[in-house]
């Protein structure tokens, strides 16, 4: 086979997955073990068998008969029995003149005929550890991770053969790593699909409600048809905010490319002050507060970073205490080359229960009592503290919370600094 065919069928069987009808066959010829999987062409339903075992080498065409030698067993059996035929002839062949030519042929026969015992056991003995990491490594090929416990493994490794099993071993770890990550990427995806579809559902079935409501007849009475088409307004503008939440956090998932530059880290928390003041209504308290007077240069993405500040400041406004007693304080510092943004609120707190899933999607936590927000329920999509936590990693830095229970939240994150 060609280079580029060889290319071509690896890269052929990388699509493949094994057919559901069929169960993955091993089948032993002789000494050397098989395993042959059934796979499909997912773009053909084409079905085609591939072996774990690779099926060129010396033994491809040999007939059955000589197959067996083929393996490792017979062929050290070989060598040990040729040397040990050509060490009994040069000893009979200096002994000649001493014995009778009988006497030497049965001496000669007999050292043979133990020395291949010997050779024998002592091959089998050898070669034992090695057959037991050859089945293990067959179980492990077909997805039965749990045989890992048949590894001969010695620590510290006393030979190849242990070096071999160690190095399977930490295979197998990697494996199973990987396997329990992809479980829990499933299951996240699976909780968030449905709470997506949830949230998406609410508003569809408002609108629709609404709808029903103006067909009924309450188009005619101006007064409702205008309270109705607010509600319908308010409930299309919630699903469009979830709906690019979403899609915000699909984006951060695929790790898509940030449009990086240098960032002033002073006037963008400026700029977030300056709108988070904008959208306060109760007259609360909202400041910037510089620890330190270093530079704080950012090599980021300035319309991440904007969102960042604005998901932060809008949960303290949300959830911290409201009116001319509450206080929301943006602070910036720095420390280590890292820059450190803290927003402090000093609303009611975040019980125990919920602090450690609040940046979990749709996770929304209990209610704080009426007088922290003067009795209005917070609305929100529950995606705020997940895009904050997505943009940061993004960024390679770090978000966490502290609250304590009536004097407040306060959330920092730090990101590398470039000046």
């Amino acid at each position: 086979m060609s280079e580029p065919q060889a290319i071509g069928a690896k890269e052929q069987t990388r699509t493949m997955r094994p057919y559901e009808g069929e169960q993955k066959e091993v089948s032993i010829n002789g000494d050397t073990p098989r395993i042959t999987l059934r796979l499909a062409n997912p773009s053909t339903n084409q079905l085609v068998e591939r072996s774990l075992i690779a099926a060129g080498g010396p033994g491809r065409d040999a007939p059955p008969w000589l197959r067996p030698f083929f393996s490792l067993r017979v062929q050290l059996m070989f060598t040990y029995t040729l040397v040990l035929v050509l060490v009994v002839i040069l000893i009979s062949m200096l002994t000649y003149k001493q014995a009778s030519s009988p006497t030497i042929v049965l001496i000669t026969l007999g050292v043979t005929v133990v020395g291949i015992g010997l050779a024998y056991l002592l091959t089998t003995l050898l070669l034992r550890p090695l057959w037991r990491v050859t089945d293990a490594a067959q179980a492990i090929a077909i997805g039965d991770l749990k045989q890992r416990d048949r590894l001969p493994l010695r620590l510290p490794p006393q030979d190849e053969v242990d070096r071999l099993a160690g190095s399977l071993n930490e295979m197998v770890t990697r494996l199973e790593h990987a396997e329990e990550m992809q479980r829990a990427s499933e299951r996240r995806f699976q909780r968030f699909f449905s709470d997506a579809s949830h949230q998406l559902r609410t508003p569809l079935t408002s609108i629709r409600g609404f709808t029903e409501v103006l067909m009924r007849g309450a188009k005619d009475d101006p007064e409702t048809a205008l309270r109705v088409l607010k509600r319908m307004k308010s409930e299309s503008e919630r699903m469009t905010s979830l709906i690019n939440d979403i899609l915000t956090l699909a984006r951060l998932d695929e790790h898509t490319a940030l449009k990086k530059q240098y960032v002033n880290l002073v006037e963008l928390a400026t700029e977030g002050i300056e709108q988070a003041k904008g959208r306060n209504k109760d007259g609360r308290t909202i400041t910037l507060k510089r620890i330190t007077q270093k530079n704080t240069g950012l090599q980021a993405d300035k319309e991440r970073l904007k969102q960042l500040l604005f998901v932060l400041l809008d949960n303290a406004l949300k959830h911290g205490r409201a009116g001319t007693n509450g206080i929301v304080t943006l602070q910036l510092d720095k420390h280590d080359n890292q820059a450190i943004i803290r927003v402090i609120d000093n609303g009611e707190g975040i019980s125990k229960e919920d602090m450690g899933h609040i940046f979990d999607s749709f996770y929304r936590g209990h209610q704080p009592a009426a007088a922290v927000n003067g009795g209005i329920p917070v609305v929100g999509t529950g995606l705020g503290l997940t895009i904050a936590a997505a943009i940061v990693r993004a960024h390679n830095g770090t978000i966490s919370a502290q609250s304590e229970s009536g004097k407040g939240t306060e959330f920092t994150v730090t990101l590398p600094c470039i000046d």
